[in-house]
């Protein structure tokens, strides 16, 4: 889902005169598929008996924790500022700017002194991060109930991202704080946390998909 994902935005821009940051959105989405191709080197190591990738074992890279720590960081910081592109309100802009630059400060602090970067998911960078994001879909969506835009919502590429990461955001955020208790040991939480990520995931991208071959019928992106 992410490689096509990717593939419909790289389509978009093929047909229209995207925005600069639309552009960079694309790029976000190759970035992330690439990240996903990376990160598979722990589990084939794992379920192989680390016939592959034997140079991991007994490392601190032997789980990928590092590699979606670092991109959750990034997730978080590049999809809200996708939103903050998106405002035209100053205040709301500038606010929003600053909250950003002072959890990516905070966020990359915790994960050099608290200990988790390689061995658990980062709690704060999951929570402050989900936070800012929807706090920026929320300036977005107010901004747009203000605006003439509520009749072209279709022909609005934002509206398509926000929708889906909004929904992934408030579905998988509590089962990744929650992430301590994926083991094992315990199937039912192994199963829920898969099926979220799952079922969350193929709605995003599906939702991403549609809104990137809508609004690819336009000359020029919003």
């Amino acid at each position: 889902m992410e490689l096509l994902a990717a593939l419909a935005g790289s389509f978009f821009l093929y047909k229209t005169n995207a925005a600069k940051i639309s552009k960079q959105l694309v790029g976000f989405l190759w970035i992330t598929f690439i990240v996903e191709v990376i990160a598979a080197y722990a589990p084939i190591a794992y379920f192989s008996d680390y016939k592959y990738f034997s140079f991991v074992k007994d490392t601190v890279f032997e789980d990928h924790k590092w590699l979606y720590n670092m991109y959750s960081l990034f997730s978080a910081v590049f999809l809200t500022y996708y939103f903050h592109q998106h405002l035209r309100n100053i205040k709301w802009k500038l606010i929003l700017q600053v909250t950003l630059i002072a959890f990516s400060v905070a966020a990359i602090i915790n994960l050099i002194f608290s200990g988790v970067f390689f061995v658990s998911d980062a709690q704060f960078t999951l929570l402050i991060g989900t936070l800012i994001l929807i706090m920026s879909i929320i300036m977005f969506y107010f901004e747009l109930l203000q605006s003439d835009l509520l009749l072209q919502l279709k022909r609005i590429l934002p509206m398509y991202i926000s929708v889906g990461v909004m929904v992934f955001s408030l579905c998988v955020t509590p089962v990744d704080i929650f992430s301590e208790y994926f083991s094992e040991g315990n199937d039912s939480f192994v199963v829920l946390r898969n099926n979220v990520y799952l079922y969350t995931n193929i709605f995003m991208y599906t939702t991403f998909i549609i809104g990137f071959i809508i609004c690819s019928k336009e000359k020029t992106s919003y």
